[in-house]
């Protein structure tokens, strides 16, 4: 794909993105003040300070690309310049702010030298604010193998800038998608990582709560030593359609606390 593909798709995406959370009746709106007048939306209240957004069309010009590529140590490839100068707007994690007031900002929140110098890209965090999102470049210029992945960003507080090896990153990283566009398409559609979590958490405190009108942890503790049987045995749909296994189910019965 050339630029001006890249940038339909991006286009598209923004745009079909805006309306799904728009919906599903997610509020798109953000604390802005004067200085983002650009991205108020035409019906934002003046006088409130969360104000509704809206996309921008970016007008970013080949300079500042260069300075910007120069400032982070990399050239970008063209699906990730196409998914930074299409549209301004307030988008956070997973994919990473870029407002017309601070153009790049997600990017710039994610950067990070070690892993720029093992051949990763950094744009954006993922909702819980745990992992950076890395583009692995590996493979340019064939973009479509350019596969992205996440890494707790506190294990990169592990490694020497000096001596750290793409080797030694590599087997830190954990797989996300194919390539930026297919990540893209899988958050849009509700088949990325998060989105596939939160089915799967809500999908669990459902059957809590419906089968037994369980409200808080102390409950679930308490119900759990009396009959983790019939708890498993409600919830086996669920371990099915997720295919987990008995760990993952303990895992999740000791999250689930934050969901409830």
């Amino acid at each position: 794909m050339i630029l001006t593909e890249y940038k339909e798709y991006m286009r598209t995406f923004f745009e079909q993105y805006y309306e799904k959370l728009s919906r599903d009746g997610i509020e798109i709106k953000r604390p802005l003040s004067e200085k983002e007048r650009e991205m108020w939306a035409d019906d934002a209240d003046p006088d409130v300070e969360w104000k509704k957004w809206k996309l921008v069309p970016a007008n970013i010009e080949e300079g500042e690309i260069a300075e910007f590529e120069q400032e982070i140590g990399v050239k970008l490839p063209l699906s990730m310049k196409a998914f930074l100068t299409t549209y301004h707007h307030f988008f956070d994690d997973p994919i990473g702010v870029n407002p017309f007031s601070k153009h790049f900002k997600g990017m710039k929140n994610a950067w990070n030298p070690v892993l720029i110098k093992c051949g990763y890209l950094p744009f954006a965090w993922n909702e819980e604010h745990y992992n950076i999102r890395c583009m692995k470049l590996a493979n340019m210029p064939a973009e479509e193998e350019c596969g992205i992945y996440q890494i707790d960003h506190e294990v990169l507080f592990d490694f020497d800038e000096e001596t750290v090896t793409p080797e030694e990153m590599d087997e830190n990283m954990e797989f996300l998608s194919e390539n930026l566009l297919t990540y893209l398409d899988e958050i849009l559609n509700d088949k990325d990582k998060d989105s596939m979590h939160r089915a799967l958490m809500n999908a669990v405190v459902a059957v809590l709560n419906d089968d037994f009108d369980i409200e808080d942890y102390d409950m679930l503790e308490m119900k759990l030593e009396e009959d983790y049987d019939s708890i498993l045995e409600a919830l086996m749909p669920v371990v099915e359609e997720y295919d987990l296994s008995e760990e993952d189910l303990e895992d999740i019965l000791e999250e689930v606390e934050d969901w409830i």
